[in-house]
């Protein structure tokens, strides 16, 4: 994700302490994580919903969809700690409700 864009989002994010902790959680996971390959599937994920919106909330492509949704945040679930789970709701729903590629794109 560009700097700018991912400073938008943890700006809007979180507040305090808690940016501090989710920069250390991004830390935790490790050199070995490829965040340009977790970027980019963020990017194509992205595109796929908003091409099949509208959606039926019963439909097993919805089921599939949210299922996706889980393993790309999988990673980033596993390095924070219950606190943190708890609190970014508005960094869960911040990619579904902004149509900005650059969000997701590494600079």
């Amino acid at each position: 994700m560009a700097d700018g864009a991912w400073k938008r989002v943890l700006g809007e994010c979180f507040v305090g302490d808690e940016l501090a902790e989710w920069k250390a959680a991004k830390e935790r996971l490790g050199p070995g994580f490829d965040h340009d390959g977790h970027a980019a599937a963020w990017v194509d994920y992205n595109a796929r919903v908003q091409a099949a919106l509208p959606l039926d909330p019963d439909s097993d492509e919805t089921r599939a969809i949210v299922a996706e949704w889980d393993a790309l945040c999988a990673d980033y679930m596993r390095v924070a700690d219950p606190a943190m789970k708890a609190g970014p709701k508005p960094l869960w729903a911040f990619p579904m409700n902004l149509d900005d590629p650059e969000l997701f794109r590494q600079g």
